[in-house]
């Protein structure tokens, strides 16, 4: 089960008009994007941009509860896809994400660079410990154990080569327990607890493995005996690191998996604040073929062997049942550098590529225990979605930044619908679908042993 309902009875108690199945959860941050780069003064009053070049009381992260005004899984014709959708969702409630701060939260130990444990100052009776907002930056969800999970960066506290990882909580609270901390919307609160954090070091935009489909038993090269697929027993977290050269790892959740199974109210005792604010940071990985990673190489062979800027992935890499193979989503961006330049802050000019990646088992018991790029797609832009003053639709183009971070298999992976979230302009969020029909023509099968580094060629 990918989600347990037990933990998400605050979500199904303040919505009991929509089932489970009709819900959806999105996660998004406001901040200090780049909505103003290069507007003068008088642009920002014109297009109604806000004032601040920071958020006032920092960035927010904030998780909203969804549903679609229409099913979407109706079938829609190819020439309906290219015109102007009206929105796939509606919000029916939303929350700021707190930081509960049961035990220390940082890497660092001078002022400033971590935040400490701080019991709630009306005792018991007000119960355990304080909660903040903080930042969660460039969140993703997953899953794991029947849990939800958010996948962020917190630089400033973790510094930048690690992702952070925590189970997020659902609460209910009553009307005059809402207001700042539940984001002033809905009657639920979630939060992250600090005693349940875990550090991922250090690929770009790391995707997280729980669930995996494997080929058991035939089909490929040329066989056309359809392959027998089967799913792996529900077990260590992976992660994958790299897109090129497909690196994966498994992930150290330390005591985390142990403190969930206990009563998630409890107060932590003084020994074991103690005992989690002085043990080893540290997280040790290990790839999927046995090679320890190191927090200062990339992965796998040679650090002189070629590989391409491939990197950003979704949160969770989707299963694809049909063919034993993981589904995900990344992207270049030219220049590779993060220079400030005339068309943003940082990165700009991004196209993206699917991906599938897999290992396979057969009957006689031999196993390729690496994980191995599967198929790819060419490259692609979303088509912008504003409109130019005095059109009246939008161009036939793709806007300087896109970032896809969120995708999901609505349905069947043969004929249901793709979800995918991204971003635009590090400004606003956008939502689309495409079929599943598509995506799988989509993706072209590669060689055994062939990298992205591998099929790239120059343009022309």
């Amino acid at each position: 089960v990918r989600l347990d309902p037990q933990h998400l009875t605050a979500i199904t108690t303040t919505f009991p008009n929509y089932p489970l199945d009709k819900l959806f959860l999105a996660v998004t941050i406001f901040g200090n994007g780049q909505c103003k780069f290069g507007l003068s003064d008088d642009e920002v009053t014109e297009y109604n941009f806000s004032t601040y070049n920071d958020p006032p009381d920092g960035k927010r992260t904030v998780i909203a509860v969804m549903t679609p005004p229409l099913p979407l899984d109706e079938k829609v014709e190819e020439e309906e896809e290219k015109q102007q959708q009206p929105p796939l969702f509606q919000i029916l409630g939303q929350t700021t994400l707190l930081l509960e701060r049961d035990v220390k939260y940082g890497t660092k130990n001078r002022p400033g660079k971590f935040i400490a444990a701080q019991p709630n100052p009306q005792g018991q009776e007000g119960g355990g410990y304080t909660r903040i907002h903080q930042e969660f930056d460039d969140p993703r969800f997953f899953f794991h154990q029947g849990r939800l999970w958010v996948l962020y960066r917190n630089g400033p506290l973790f510094g930048y080569q690690d992702q952070i990882q925590n189970p997020v909580h659902f609460e209910l609270v009553t009307d005059d327990e809402e207001g700042e901390e539940s984001g002033g919307e809905g009657k639920f609160v979630a939060y992250v607890k600090a005693s349940e954090t875990v550090r991922v070091c250090c690929g770009r935009n790391i995707a997280l493995i729980s669930e995996e489909p494997r080929v058991v038993n035939g089909g490929g090269g040329g066989d056309d005996k359809k392959a027998e697929v089967g799913w792996m027993p529900s077990g260590a977290l992976k992660a994958l690191t790299w897109v090129d050269p497909v690196t994966v790892v498994d992930v150290d959740l330390g005591d985390v998996t142990n403190l969930l199974v206990k009563d998630h109210h409890r107060q932590l005792s003084e020994s074991e604040i103690d005992k989690k604010e002085v043990e080893d940071e540290v997280i040790l990985l290990h790839t999927d073929v046995g090679r320890t990673v190191t927090h200062n190489h990339r992965r796998l062979g040679s650090a002189k062997k070629p590989k391409s800027n491939i990197h950003g992935t979704n949160g969770y890499l989707v299963p694809l049942p049909s063919s034993g193979e993981l589904l995900g989503i990344a992207h270049f961006h030219r220049p590779e550098h993060r220079k400030e330049s005339n068309y943003a802050l940082h990165g700009h000019h991004y196209t993206h590529a699917f991906f599938t990646i897999g290992r396979q088992h057969n009957s006689e018991g031999d196993e390729n225990t690496s994980f191995q790029l599967k198929r790819i797609s060419n490259e692609f832009l979303f088509r912008a979605l504003s409109v130019p003053i005095g059109e009246k639709e939008s161009p036939n183009d793709g806007d300087i930044i896109q970032f896809a971070s969120g995708l999901d298999v609505y349905g069947s992976d043969i004929d249901g619908r793709l979800v995918i979230s991204y971003g635009i302009n590090d400004c606003e969020g956008a939502v689309m679908t495409i079929s599943m029909a598509k995506l799988q023509q989509m993706l072209i099968e590669v060689e055994p042993g062939q990298e992205v580094v591998d099929l790239m060629k120059a343009a022309t």
